[in-house]
């Protein structure tokens, strides 16, 4: 247990220290005086994706993601034996408390723009994580 455990605090540790840093990069050049328009104001997608260049940032939050689910899940989960339920442990606690972590990080600036940012740093973590972990298991286990 202590290993996973460890597990855990990698993942948790890791992706949200990657998430706030991907965050930042994409919110470098947004107004946050301009944010209440969220709700009140259609937005533009394209201008969205293009000026502040979310895709690309959470694509890097992912794909970072993934490589420590690979190192992981090689170094920690398979050599260790451990079954599907501890693994899902290892994909959905870090998700879930680095999700209700940045609910709870400035809540009441911004709170759609924070919704929507957990969203974001769950289903990241748990595709990248689920995905690392599967295609590992796939090459390094005997069938």
């Amino acid at each position: 247990m202590g290993m996973l455990m460890i597990a855990i605090a990698i993942g948790l540790f890791g992706s949200i220290i990657i998430f706030f840093i991907a965050e930042e990069m994409s919110l470098k050049d947004a107004d946050f005086s301009d944010m209440k328009c969220l709700a009140t104001k259609e937005l533009s997608l394209d201008e969205c994706v293009t000026k502040y260049s979310t895709i690309k940032y959470m694509g890097m939050y992912v794909a970072i993601v993934f490589l420590m689910g690979v190192v992981v899940s090689t170094q920690i989960l398979i050599p260790n034996g451990f079954t599907l339920g501890l693994i899902m442990a290892y994909v959905f606690l870090p998700s879930v408390i680095g999700s209700l972590i940045i609910l709870l990080v400035k809540w009441r600036y911004q709170p759609l723009l924070k919704i929507l940012s957990s969203f974001m740093f769950g289903a990241g973590y748990m595709a990248a994580s689920s995905f690392a972990i599967a295609i590992t298991y796939l090459f390094l286990t005997k069938a």
